[in-house]
């Protein structure tokens, strides 16, 4: 199978940087999304020319989802980049800027030899023990409403899910194509992929404490998905 990335716009290749202390000049951002990935790229790109519109200095880190979520909680970042929309239910405190950044999509990996899963029913139907990466909020809750019959658990990240189902310890792995990287990507040819399950619109969340640039941000959203959101592509 051919994994094949199409980009509508040139990527800054930009690398990992340690988690710092947010000072009064730069605002710092988390992503569950790892510094290797398309999505954590993408967005980093994306974020800096979303705050040079607006006039501030912005950073992206990449954070556990666990440790985002408590440090945005705490004010020691400004926000989180990469969260779906529903994401709000669960912290309604916090601000969503309207325009989405970024459209992934949802797949499923089985054993050649496994199920065929091609929908979320089918998931429920046909797999047992299910592993996502750790962080993901939509699939969390989706996959825990599928208790009891379906058994989800996080790993550290999507080549981590995979290899548990080329091992035989999960039924499937739910990964979003945003998440990959050059290690998961060698494995995909190991296994069947499903057909996309779903179009995920990825966003920007503030905390309530820089809650005020809400309406310069999404003005600049706006500005910058003029032409269109970007897809991420995975054949």
């Amino acid at each position: 199978m051919l994994v094949r990335y199409r980009l509508a716009v040139c990527l800054l290749a930009l690398g990992a940087q340690g988690v710092g202390a947010q000072g009064p000049d730069i605002l710092v951002f988390g992503s569950t999304h790892e510094p290797t990935s398309f999505a954590y790229r993408y967005a980093s790109d994306y974020l800096q020319r979303l705050c040079a519109d607006i006039r501030q200095r912005c950073q992206l880190q990449s954070l556990p989802g666990r440790r985002g979520a408590a440090m945005l909680a705490a004010g020691s970042i400004a926000g989180e980049v990469g969260r779906v929309r529903e994401y709000n239910r669960q912290h309604p405190e916090y601000r969503r800027i309207e325009e989405p950044f970024l459209i992934i999509r949802t797949y499923v990996f089985t054993r050649t030899d496994g199920p065929e899963i091609d929908s979320w029913d089918a998931l429920a139907r046909k797999a047992g023990s299910v592993s996502y990466k750790r962080g993901v909020y939509t699939y969390q809750t989706r996959l825990e409403a599928m208790k009891p019959r379906t058994r989800p658990h996080d790993v550290q990240n999507v080549a981590a899910c995979l290899r548990m189902v080329l091992a035989g310890r999960d039924d499937a792995c739910v990964f979003d194509d945003g998440n990959l990287d050059a290690e998961a990507e060698a494995l995909l040819p190991r296994g069947r992929l499903s057909k996309a399950l779903e179009d995920l619109p990825l966003y920007i969340y503030l905390g309530k404490d820089h809650a005020v640039l809400a309406p310069a941000m999404n003005d600049a959203a706006k500005r910058l998905n003029a032409h269109g959101i970007k897809h991420f592509t995975l054949l």
